[in-house]
């Protein structure tokens, strides 16, 4: 019996011994692959960087994250292209290590020996941060020249002059998942290579507790009840459609927060204010619910979807097409601040600007330095913005709370919805007896904007 217990410790010992070698030889063979990956990508990073042009950057002044797109603009200084040669096309492109690259044209004019360029001139247009695909990207501005039938390709660093100097990006969930997108400009300096550059890095995550896609705002709450006529309550309504709006979208897989779940009042600015909490969890989509009213009795109603001045309002249109369709209502006869049907655009005015700066000078502050024609007038707008819509709130006015993201580069979309006249009867039809029609207007407007 004993002689068997030795052979079987024996046998265990050796069992042992041999896992133990197969272990170590693993995280060997693992450790070899993983410096031999690391010498290949430091190869063809070598290799990516030698076509970069050395001597010259592509200076970039604008810098923004808009929703869920990427705008840049700026400028190459002092580039002589030559009297034979023809500038086809200036591009900014995203290459990897293996030199693929997407590429996406830039709006661009040459002002003496300079060209000027940025992605585009609306804040909710540019890259589509949601669409680019796992993998370390390299940004570089590429202009094409030709002379005769020769076509000549050049590639040039981008080099950021402005205040920001990175972002952290969470796309919208789709399928369960998400993708963190790391932007930062960070420097290369091999052998005789130094140079700055624009690097993307997106990698597969969950969103954080504290991360979420779309922010619904019900409009008004508590001491501020909104517009009311009858026994209708705009505070009511626009809570009842919020919520039942986050549900929607929930079942379709996105997380969603409302800046307030019950009858209660919140303010506008500081810690959890209703212009703020969109940016304090990254959301990329915010929309706020309101009904409208007039002093006229029994008015004819209709939707009307606010927007910022200076986006692409493609978006808003398919809200309220989709509201008119589905629901069966009309849009707004109102004409004031109306750039299409059933879309508003609305600024402060000279006058608004005046009163103002008067309300300023009276409470002692200096008046806003931003404030002009082109400044949203509606705060849910103009205050979730940060720098692209034109954000002021920043505490000089001691009778506010400030907006903490009010210079921020990166922000939320965000319109307001003005679903229906609260003193329309036609309306308010619509509104008790159409929310599932409402709610799917709104929800296959923003499924189709997030393809």
């Amino acid at each position: 019996m004993k002689l068997e217990k030795i052979v079987i410790i024996k046998i265990v010992v050796v069992i042992v011994a041999m896992i133990v070698l197969a272990i170590v030889y693993s995280n060997i063979i693992q450790v070899e692959q993983a410096i031999t990956q690391e010498e290949i990508n430091e190869e063809k990073t070598n290799a990516l960087f030698d076509t970069i042009e050395k001597e010259t950057y592509a200076y970039i002044d604008k810098y923004t994250i808009y929703g869920n797109h990427l705008n840049i603009g700026g400028y190459i200084s002092n580039l002589i292209i030559g009297e034979n040669f023809t500038l086809n096309n200036v591009s900014l492109v995203l290459r990897d290590l293996d030199l693929n690259e997407t590429s996406y044209e830039l709006e661009f004019n040459i002002e003496s020996e300079n060209i000027i360029f940025e992605l585009s001139k609306n804040i909710n247009e540019g890259i589509d941060l949601d669409k680019l695909t796992e993998g370390n990207y390299f940004v570089f501005l590429k202009i094409t020249l030709s002379e005769n039938e020769n076509t000549d390709e050049k590639y040039y660093s981008i080099k950021n002059i402005t205040d920001y100097t990175g972002n952290e990006y969470y796309t919208m969930t789709k399928n369960n998942a998400n993708l963190k997108i790391d932007i930062t400009f960070p420097n290369y300096n091999k052998d005789d290579i130094n140079l700055d550059y624009m690097n993307i890095v997106a990698e597969d995550t969950n969103l954080p507790s504290d991360v979420y896609d779309i922010v619904i705002d019900p409009g008004h709450g508590g001491s501020d009840s909104g517009a009311i006529y009858d026994d209708n309550y705009e505070s009511e309504y626009t809570l009842e459609y919020s919520i039942e709006l986050k549900n929607k979208l929930e079942e379709l897989g996105y997380k969603v927060k409302l800046t307030r779940e019950e009858d209660e009042y919140i303010e506008s600015y500081g810690e959890d204010g209703r212009a703020v909490i969109p940016n304090e969890v990254k959301s990329k989509l915010f929309i706020s619910i309101h009904l409208n009213s007039t002093v006229k009795d029994n008015p004819q109603g209709g939707v009307e979807v606010y927007a910022s001045n200076n986006a692409n309002l493609e978006f808003a249109k398919n809200i309220a097409d989709n509201i008119v369709n589905l629901v069966g209502t009309t849009y707004s006869p109102n004409n004031q601040h109306k750039v299409l049907d059933g879309v508003y655009v609305r600024t402060y005015s000279e006058s608004e600007i005046e009163d103002a700066i008067e309300y300023a000078n009276d409470l002692g502050y200096e008046p806003y330095e931003s404030l002009s024609t082109e400044t949203p007038y509606l705060f849910v707008i103009r205050e979730t913005g940060g720098i692209m819509t034109h954000a002021y709130v920043d505490g000089r006015n001691t009778n506010l709370d400030s907006n903490p993201y009010y210079d921020s580069n990166i922000s939320t979309e965000a319109y307001l919805l003005e679903l229906g006249f609260i003193n329309s009867i036609n309306d308010i039809e619509h509104l008790k007896n159409d929310k599932e029609a409402y709610i799917n207007a709104i929800v296959e407007a923003i499924v189709n904007h997030y393809i």
